[in-house]
């Protein structure tokens, strides 16, 4: 397997630098090996996006270095793809929960006739929670195992609404 080693290095002042390098990391999902380390497996669309944060950190003044490595142990590999997988299943434990809630609620009130403004919440909760959804799945890079049972939950519930034509 073939992976990004992304190594970079902003200046302290403005601290707005460094949250906003984070933050782009943890939206790829990126595992951190120590500060300003961090790895992710070498696909297409997260080359491109490191690419882009690269020019990013230099324009903050910072430094960066990215690699492509396939050296590492393979005992080592697997224990980092099950880092991986673990800060997965941690999301979407977080999200299975979400769901759980909106179908027992929902179920709850399935004798009851929504009204219009209802309705729209309800489809507006389904929909935002769609989106943590593809945001997760979006850097489950290694398909980790709660995945598949959130992926059923939600259409489970995309059933329910579909079914009361909601």
């Amino acid at each position: 397997m073939s992976w990004i080693v992304f190594i970079y290095k902003v200046p302290s002042t403005p601290t707005k630098y460094r949250a906003y390098i984070w933050r782009e990391l943890k939206k790829l999902g990126a595992l951190y090996l120590q500060d300003g380390v961090c790895i992710l497996p070498n696909k297409d669309d997260v080359y491109l996006f490191i690419d882009t944060l690269s020019d990013k950190v230099n324009t903050f003044g910072g430094q960066e270095f990215t690699f492509l490595s396939t050296t590492f142990f393979k005992e080592k590999e697997e224990q980092m793809i099950q880092q991986f997988n673990d800060a997965r299943n941690a999301e979407y434990t977080e999200l299975m929960r979400s769901l759980l809630e909106f179908q027992e609620n929902f179920n709850e009130k399935e004798e009851w006739e929504f009204s219009e403004i209802q309705q729209k919440k309800i489809r507006e909760e389904f929909q935002k929670l769609l989106r943590q959804f593809q945001i997760i799945e979006a850097r489950d890079y290694f398909e980790a195992d709660q995945g598949r049972k959130v992926r059923f939950l939600i259409d489970t519930c995309r059933k329910i609404l579909t079914q009361t034509q909601l």
